[in-house]
């Protein structure tokens, strides 16, 4: 992560759980949030454990596929 990217979590007054990197917050209700951590942990275990990344397919490659 950049430094000037940080990451920062938040407890607020309205029990939300605000995750905020960069310019983009998400906003999460206490069970959302440790669903959500849950998952990216899964997903950060499978990337570790992948020898590579599967090349996304280009807009040339993918006649149905938009990515983003």
């Amino acid at each position: 992560m950049p430094s000037s990217q940080q990451l920062k979590l938040n407890v607020c007054d309205c029990s939300r759980i605000h995750l905020t990197y960069g310019s983009i917050t998400l906003h999460f209700e206490k069970e959302e949030f440790l669903a959500y951590a849950t998952q990216l942990t899964r997903m950060a275990a499978q990337v570790t454990n992948t020898a590579g990344f599967r090349r996304a397919p280009s807009l040339a490659d993918a006649k149905a596929t938009t990515c983003h």
